[in-house]
């Protein structure tokens, strides 16, 4: 069979030839080509010992392997490198840095003020909380409380504190800032009470909601059982009035009463506060018992404010009205005081 390829054609079939690439025809041609020209046998000879032996493949494919492990290797303990750091940053972040300290998350479980010095008993609302770099600031007249919130763990595993605050050239203190809550002012010790009281403030009678809110404020609905609410904003004065539909205790006509004295403070344009009750053995009759704003300025406030200064020593001056009380907390948790002495230890002062 005649030999048709040239000597170009057959070096440029040569790689395929020697990788086993080509057809039978070509591989054929090839064969008989190589038979009769010694130069391309030559190169074909020279390609083939340019190749690497099957031992040294071997070794080639171990050393890719190898490779490939190490990088492996190093891919995974990038990975558990990166996770060790970021678990023990959240650790740290748990249990060692944590957070500021939320005020809502602190109970004040004691108040006092000896010799111009505040005294807290703190204690953690969570059982898994814990508290440590306890710091006071004082910057223009104003104390601010700060520390830091962590879970509980060997490290911190305490949720109380003790802290003594000086308030000399003190008017606030505050915890957690003047963002925060506010626990002196002005010579008293400010409770929660006063604060809620203090946002419950309204400029319109005409808002049930404000007066309901008062209620829900001093727990009117779970102490005083079955009652109306109703308001009168038609014409002057404008009244809010509780109606009892059976006869209270003693106690519950005591907190009403506050209520009534509270609710003129709190609402602007208030003008008077009554309640009616059954009369005491015939509960068909109504007995109204009515606070008006004049009345309380000039007689009942100058009377509680001097009973108080009776009790305690004090020499507080009434203020010229009712509603003259929540121009500060301080002032709103005077009035509680004062009708907390009146009235009942305890009715209104509650702490925490």
């Amino acid at each position: 069979m005649k030999n048709d390829l040239t000597c170009g054609v057959v070096r440029d079939l040569l790689p395929n030839y020697i990788d086993g690439l080509l057809c039978v025809e070509s591989r054929q041609a090839v064969d008989r080509h190589l038979a009769d020209c010694s130069a391309c046998a030559a190169a074909l000879a020279a390609m083939r010992a340019q190749e690497p032996s099957a031992e040294e493949q071997t070794r080639e494919v171990d050393y890719l392997k190898r490779v490939k492990l190490r990088n492996n290797r190093k891919i995974i303990a990038a990975v558990v490198c990166t996770a060790v750091v970021l678990v023990t940053a959240l650790l740290a972040k748990l249990f060692l840095i944590g957070a500021p300290l939320q005020p809502q998350s602190v109970a004040i479980t004691e108040t006092a003020v000896v010799e111009d010095t505040l005294h807290l008993s703190l204690m953690s609302v969570g059982s898994g909380n814990a508290f440590h770099g306890w710091h006071v600031e004082t910057e223009n007249g104003i104390a601010s409380i700060y520390a830091r919130d962590v879970l509980v763990s060997p490290l911190y595993s305490s949720g109380d504190a003790d802290l003594e605050i000086s308030l000399e050239g003190v008017q606030e203190v505050w915890l957690g800032g003047v963002s925060g809550r506010l626990l002196w002012q002005d010579g008293v010790v400010i409770s929660p009470l006063a604060l809620e009281l203090m946002e419950a403030r309204a400029p319109y009678c005409g808002d049930p909601a404000a007066s309901a809110r008062i209620a829900e404020i001093l727990r009117l609905p779970d102490r005083l059982g079955s009652y109306t609410f109703s308001l009168q904003t038609d014409k002057h004065p404008y009244e809010v009035t509780l109606e009892f539909g059976e006869q209270p205790t003693g106690e519950q006509l005591s907190l009403v009463t506050c209520y009534n004295l509270l609710t003129l403070a709190l609402v602007d344009n208030l003008e008077s506060s009554l309640f009616k009750r059954p009369a005491y053995g015939d509960l068909s009759m109504i007995v109204n018992v009515g606070m008006e704003l004049d009345g309380v300025n000039d007689m009942v406030l100058p009377a509680l404010v001097e009973e108080y200064n009776a009790a305690n020593g004090a020499d507080w001056e009434p203020k010229a009205s009712i509603k003259d009380y929540t121009r500060s907390p301080a002032d709103l948790q005077r009035l509680l005081m004062v009708l907390d002495s009146f009235y009942g230890p305890g009715l209104f002062t509650r702490g925490g």
